[in-house]
């Protein structure tokens, strides 16, 4: 009996521990999406960054309307000096969103005019498992 209670400890503790090693996989995967995509922001490359953005990015605002924003949002704070993640979280479900796998991130960024901004990304999951950006915010 006691064999069996500690070969199914162990196997829990090999479940866990893949389920975490998959989990920080993922992280990596759709952090480096994000900063690819962010870099184009970066280097005021705002169209190119609506054009790599996904379909659900696309159809809440035309490629005008973004330019528009992004760059009186990003021209006065000045070039991003530093970007630190702060927060990332999974869901299936957001608001405005059709369901599916979506992930959250949220970064500190330090600029060079305007100091500490907040800067959230949502980015989905597609058809062939790579991550899009769907959503951006800064504050």
């Amino acid at each position: 009996m006691i064999k069996r209670w500690t070969a199914l400890i162990l196997l829990l503790f090999l479940y866990v521990g893949a389920a975490i090693a998959d989990d920080r996989e993922v992280l990596k995967v759709v952090e480096s999406s994000a900063r690819i995509w962010l870099a184009l922001i970066d280097e005021a490359k705002y169209q190119e960054s609506w054009e790599k953005a996904s379909v659900l990015f696309r159809t809440k605002q035309n490629e005008a309307e973004w330019v528009k924003a992004i760059t009186a949002s990003r021209s006065a704070r000045g070039t991003a000096t530093a970007r630190y993640i702060a927060t990332a979280g999974a869901a299936k479900s957001l608001s405005g969103f059709p369901d599916g796998e979506y992930v959250v991130l949220q970064f500190y960024v330090t600029f060079e005019h305007k100091g500490l901004a907040l800067e959230t990304i949502t980015l989905a999951k597609i058809q062939d498992s790579s991550w899009w950006v769907a959503d951006y915010s800064i504050k």
